[in-house]
This record gives structure tokens, sequence and C-alpha cells, in this order.
């Protein structure tokens, strides 16, 4: 809206408030002369018109200035919606700008990543053939690496297998010498000072010097031992027999003990009560487990 469109606009208002102001001026002329023609009995009906048309009058201005308030608030609405058309135009454009240039990268973006896929591609070619090769290298070296260590497990497992011999030669041997030495207890004469640490004891352990040294777990070990020489036929029950018979407090204490040191012969007596006694639990659990089934 221009300047001049303006003034026009607010001349035609001036034109008809004064419209307006003329016809209230003239109903207010007619309002007085039928106030007289009426007479004094009409004079208070007539001033209480005239009263109110006075306060209508009074009011015009008020309707006035809302009136321009109004106005003015549709113009103001007018030229928001209109900044609001123009922005919407605005953006309109930016969006149009917006999506050709997008279109434009997008194009270029593409002609890059099909530029870059090839280079992938011929790396990667380049890369598969370099990976078989390292691949055919690799494979070359573990089986030279599978050889090698193929050759290293079976010489583990000789030396293995003659560490395991030799420590099953040496159990066997301690079971042989345990053996050997019973048989001497029982049969020779002449023994009269036997030291207590060289009394075959049924235990793995070496030097039991006390009962504290003897523990069940370790003469079940020893007597139900798998490669024990000369009891692989005998039952469990059997075995047990064979100690009893050597530890039972009276056969020990009337044929063995006095053929051990004197300071020994206490000690002595002492271990072969709780073998006896360890025994004995043993062989009770034995039969019990036969008179269960």
């Amino acid at each position: 809206m221009t300047a001049e469109d303006r003034i026009f606009l607010k001349q035609l208002e001036d034109l008809r408030l004064d419209q307006l102001r003329s016809h209230t001026l003239r109903d207010a002329r007619e309002v007085v002369a039928r106030a007289e023609a009426l007479g004094p009995r009409r004079e208070l009906e007539h001033a209480e018109r005239d009263r109110q048309a006075a306060l209508r009058l009074e009011e015009n201005p008020r309707r006035q200035k809302e009136e321009e308030e109004s106005r003015r608030l549709e113009e103001l609405r007018r030229l928001e919606e209109e900044r609001q058309r123009q922005e919407e135009e605005k953006r309109r454009q930016e969006e149009a700008r917006r999506r050709q240039e997008e279109a434009r990268r997008r194009a270029e973006e593409l002609a890059r990543l099909r530029e870059q896929r090839e280079r992938e591609l011929q790396a990667k070619r380049e890369a598969f053939r370099k990976a078989q090769e390292e691949a055919e290298r690799r494979a070359r070296e573990q089986a030279e690496q599978r050889l090698r260590e193929e050759a290293r497990r079976q010489e583990r497992q000789r030396q293995e297998e003659l560490s395991r011999n030799k420590a099953q030669a040496d159990l066997v041997a301690l079971f042989q010498l345990y053996d050997a030495k019973w048989q001497e207890l029982k049969l020779s004469q002449k023994l009269t000072s036997v030291m207590l640490f060289e009394m075959p004891w049924p235990t793995f352990q070496q030097g039991c010097a006390s009962p504290d040294d003897i523990s069940r777990r370790s003469v079940e070990e020893f007597i139900f031992h798998p490669l024990r020489p000369g009891m692989e036929t005998k039952s469990r029950k059997d075995r047990l027999k064979v100690e009893i018979l050597r530890f039972h407090p009276d056969k020990f204490n009337s044929n063995i003990v006095g053929k051990l040191r004197e300071c020994d012969r206490e000690k002595a007596s002492e271990i072969a009560g709780a073998l006896a006694r360890i025994l004995t639990n043993m062989m009770t659990e034995e039969v019990q487990k036969e008179t269960d089934k």
C-alpha cells in the first residue's frame, strides 16, 4: 500500500465521521422539536431521551476509536499475512534452490562414489592377489610348523612315556622293597637294631616318625595301588587281610618290635597300633559293603 492510498483512506474515514456527526445533530434537533410540540407533560420523557442521545454522542468518539483500533489491527493482520506470504515465497524459492543444490551435490557424490568403488575394487583385487600369495606362504609355513610340532610332540610323548615307565618302575621297585623288608623281618632271626625310618610302613611317605605321619588316605593309596605287584588278582579284603596280619598289635609286638633299636620300639608300636585301627576300620567298611549288596 502506497502513501497516497493511505491518505485517500484517511480522507474517506473523515468524510464518514462528518456525515455521522451531521446525522446525529439532525436527530437531536428533531428530538427537541418533538419535545416542544408534545408540551410540558412530555418534557421529562424528551429530556431523558435527549440525555440518552447525548450519551450516545459521547460514546461515538469511543466507538470511533475502537473502529480505528480495529482497522489498525486489521491492517496489521493484513501486513503480517503479506509478510508471511513473502517469507513463504522466499522459503519456497530457497527450498527450490536447496533441492537443486542437493541434486547437484548428489550427482557429484554418486560420481565420486562410483570412482571410489572402482578404486576400492581395484584395491580389493590387488589385496586378494596378495592375500592369496600370503595364504599360500602361510600354508607352507604352517605345514612346516606342523611337521616340526609333530616331531616335537612325538619326542615329548617318547620322553613322557620313558618318564612314566621310569615312574612306574620306581613304584614297582618301592612295592617290591616293601614286601622284601617284611619278608626279611619275618624270617631273619639276627635283626636287633632296625631303625624306625627303615621300617616298611604302608604309605608313600618316607621316614614316618609318629602316628601323626600316617593317614587313612595315604594307606588306601598304597594298599590299593594298581601297580602293586602280586596283588593284581587279590580283592580289597584280601589286600587288607595281608596288612592287618602284619600290624596286628599282638603279632607286631611279639614278632617285630624286638628287631628294632631299643629307642625306636615304643614309637614303632604306636605307629603299628594306629595302622591296625585304620586297617580294621577299612575292613569293617568292606564287609559292610558286601552285606549291603
